[in-house]
């Protein structure tokens, strides 16, 4: 059963297969709200009973009632959703029949605490073309019909819009396909021609904030005061392994335009900015400073030891933009 989490995070789904004669006998037990359509699946032992609605640009949502079995006897979730976002009282149970009630609000705490916040689903279609408001980015789950389902699961967390872009093959299976953008509030509203979102942020001049899911973890990342993510390492556009006055090796990295906009902002407002990451040693200040030019850059120092700064270089160098000079 798909939950939304912020920020979001990827699902496993289990494959549909056609129903056993057991669960041919389970009847109808929702009632589904006027506008939207009922739907029953039989994943393996389990059933899924829900309604969605369905909106122009091939796009649906859940919308109503929902029930889902793990098995016949084994409930393993009841509530109701509303524009694809779980909404009201709960009860949530595990395959043991462990089972605890959740309320579910239409606004988070965090999202109430944003200006662009707005309770509707955050992405349409209109003129032939989709329009994401990423400064909203209210949470949500939405699907894309086509020759294969395209599932986003939208979350606005701490200090970013973030999207996690399922391929329905991805949802069943597993594997490849599948990829996670994490986008600044201060993107705005954008009009896109698909919702391959790393395919077309870049096309309107934007930086690239998609990146495949990381099995070893972030080379560097950026943490503020209360320890939300700030940057990653696909916002890095260029870095430079220098040694500072005292001969101590240091990373040298400019970030692009928003998210250096947002990690000054953050840095005044919350406190010194924490690296860290798989090529740092442990969590240590991240130094802000201005060249002659006026351009924002960012630095860590590396390790002490030289066979530790040695790995932390070949790591670097592995996973990042290393240049000779950045501009």
């Amino acid at each position: 059963m798909p939950s939304l989490l912020s920020p979001p995070v990827l699902l496993l789904i289990l494959a549909v297969a056609q129903p056993s004669p057991c669960q041919a006998a389970w009847i109808k037990d929702i009632t589904c709200p006027a506008g939207t359509v009922y739907r029953d699946q039989r994943p393996y032992a389990g059933r899924e009973e829900f309604c969605e609605r369905h909106l122009p640009g091939s796009l649906r949502v859940k919308d109503g009632p929902y029930r889902h079995w793990f098995s016949e006897g084994h409930p393993g979730g009841r509530g109701n959703y509303k524009n694809g976002r779980q909404v009201g009282p709960w009860t949530e149970c595990d395959r043991f029949d462990r089972c605890k009630r959740t309320d579910y609000e239409f606004l988070y705490p965090s999202e109430s605490e944003r200006p662009g916040v707005r309770p509707e689903i955050p992405v349409w279609y209109e003129h032939g073309k989709y329009v994401f408001d990423f400064s909203s980015c209210w949470s949500t789950w939405v699907t894309k019909s086509g020759n294969e389902d395209l599932n986003l699961n939208i979350g606005g967390s701490g200090n970013r819009c973030h999207v996690s872009y399922i391929p329905q093959h991805v949802m069943e299976r597993g594997g490849e396909g599948d990829y996670f953008c994490s986008i600044p509030f201060s993107v705005g509203k954008r009009t896109l021609d698909s919702l391959d979102l790393m395919r077309e942020l870049p096309k309107l001049g934007l930086p690239q904030f998609c990146r495949t899911i990381s099995h070893t973890g972030e080379a560097v990342m950026i943490v503020d005061g209360r320890f939300m993510d700030v940057a990653t390492t696909v916002d890095v556009q260029c870095a430079v392994l220098s040694h500072d006055s005292g001969g101590h090796e240091v990373l040298t990295f400019t970030l692009n335009r928003y998210v250096t906009e947002l990690a000054t902002e953050l840095a005044a407002t919350h406190g010194p900015l924490i690296s860290r990451g798989s090529c740092i040693s442990g969590d240590q200040t991240t130094s802000i400073s201005r060249n002659a030019a006026g351009q924002t850059r960012f630095s860590l120092s590396l390790s002490d030891v030289p066979a530790q700064a040695r790995k932390q270089e070949h790591c670097f160098a592995k996973r990042v933009n290393l240049k000779p000079s950045c501009p």
